[in-house]
């Protein structure tokens, strides 16, 4: 029981520097992307401090699990350089038994992280999301990123290809203008300005070279297409002052895991019932058309095939081949959309799936870098927290490059969603595993480098047979 308060001890000041220090990098990111422009709009002090702490979940959720591993390099880093970790070998205190007490510590802390991913981050980041919009409403041009659709406006849809920071000038502007009962009005421009009017209620964008595309509302038929040169659309009630309105919808990230799952088992529903749908509607539609096109002629067609529900168009009596084609042609294009609506399914099924998955696995990294810490920390001859900050990032940027990439292979349906997520854990484990088995069994020297204590690990010389020691 000392020797497990003594190791926790000397884990908790390193742990609380590197979560302090980690976050602090994610906070002066998110500054530098961010919070620059919307400080220059003139938002009040509580406004910016509320934008900060929300933000601060999804940072935390990442910098607690590397703050493990920094904390146990640094930690076990110390001990091996003031020989304690020899002291502990010839009390018969095996490395195993040294780290069990940071095994211990790091469940708890991932079972706690399990219930922040879960509670706590999820609304975070949809009130994070909120009171973007509602800035968003009260200055637009606040928010407003080069080819991001903005629906900040009520009846508008606005795109931008770029933005010219030094005079802001608006590049490639696409206006939709959407009003129930009218048909939609396109506009594009080459550039544009944008402006305030009527004490800021309203804003006015100025478009310069152009063109209008609508229906005519007289006749329907009629597409117009309109050039100019100058053109002003002014958009209304846009409030100066910041107003919080209520928002429903929710992204993945918003949601906790019981409403991802109830989104997942909908479209689990909606897929098998598309798939029995397409069972038989297609492929007993496709079955009589190849028993059409089998038979030796046209005319020779049983006369119940040409009866059936699919041919009810068509007069009984004997089909041309031209007929037959063209309806081959009509299920070729209804199987198209069918397989376009199951895989829009699989990846709505997938998306969720990979949030669900990844609210477990980021938290089983704190268990996992402890495999990782330990050994380390062990052959580093010094236990700066220079030496952990250095091996830290080099497993973490391991770590979140799969994950990264595994994300991005199961939207597009190449894996499945939890061994997207599951796999650096099992990877970064197994080999954590590995160097602390090999460590067990070793008795490092504190003047071998931790690159060759690495090779010998992996390339350890076995003796050859007869000889003796």
């Amino acid at each position: 029981m000392i020797l497990a308060r003594y190791i926790l001890k000397e884990h908790i000041a390193p742990f609380v520097y590197a979560l302090f220090v980690i976050t602090f990098l994610f906070l002066v990111d998110f500054l530098i992307r961010i919070l620059s422009s919307i400080l220059s709009k003139g938002l009040g002090w509580r406004v910016v401090l509320e934008i900060l702490v929300l933000n601060l979940a999804w940072m935390l959720a990442l910098s607690i699990p590397m703050a493990v591993l920094v904390a146990t390099l640094m930690a076990f880093g110390r001990f091996s350089s003031d020989n304690e970790v020899t002291a502990m070998k010839s009390l018969g205190i095996s490395p195993f038994r040294a780290m069990l007490p940071v095994l211990i510590v790091s469940v708890i802390l991932g079972a706690g992280l399990v219930y922040f991913n879960n509670d706590i981050l999820p609304e975070a980041n949809f009130r994070a999301a909120a009171l973007r919009n509602d800035i968003g409403r009260k200055k637009p041009t606040a928010l407003i990123s080069p080819r991001t659709l903005i629906r900040d406006f009520e009846s508008y849809l606005i795109w931008i290809d770029r933005i010219d920071q030094a005079t802001g000038r608006l590049g490639g502007v696409r206006i939709y203008n959407i009003e129930a009962g009218k048909p939609v009005r396109y506009s594009y421009a080459d550039s544009a300005s944008m402006e305030y009017a009527n004490g800021g209620k309203s804003i006015i964008i100025h478009l310069l070279g152009g063109e209008n595309h609508f229906v005519d509302p007289k006749e329907t038929a009629n597409y117009v297409r309109v050039h100019f040169r100058s053109q002003d659309v002014a958009i209304d009630n846009v409030d100066a002052s910041l107003e919080r309105h209520a928002r429903s919808y929710r992204t993945d990230r918003e949601m906790p895991i019981k409403e991802m799952y109830g989104i997942v088992k909908a479209s689990e529903n909606r897929l098998t019932s598309l798939r029995q749908e397409y069972r038989e509607k297609i492929f007993d539609e496709l079955h009589a058309i190849d028993i059409v096109l089998s038979a030796d002629t046209i005319k020779d067609v049983p006369p119940r095939l040409l009866q059936g529900t699919w041919y009810k168009d068509d007069p009984i009596g004997t089909l041309t081949f031209n007929e037959v084609k063209r309806q081959e042609k009509d299920k070729m294009y209804l199987i198209e959309r069918y397989e376009r609506r199951e895989e829009n399914e699989l990846k709505e099924i997938s998306q969720f799936m990979v949030e669900i998955h990844k609210k477990f696995s980021i938290p089983m990294a704190c268990l996992v870098f402890v495999f990782i810490g330990v050994p380390l920390g062990i052959m580093a001859r010094r236990g700066g927290i220079g030496t952990g900050v250095i091996y830290s990032v080099a497993f973490y940027l391991l770590y979140w490059v799969c994950m990264i990439r595994g994300e991005v292979l199961a939207d597009r349906l190449i894996i499945s969603p939890w061994v997207a997520m599951w796999m650096p854990n099992i990877l970064v484990g197994l080999g954590g595993l590995f160097l602390v088995v090999r460590m067990a069994r070793e008795n490092y020297l504190n003047n071998v480098s931790l690159p060759q204590k690495l090779f010998s690990l992996v390339w350890r010389k076995r003796k050859p047979r007869g000889v003796a020691t």
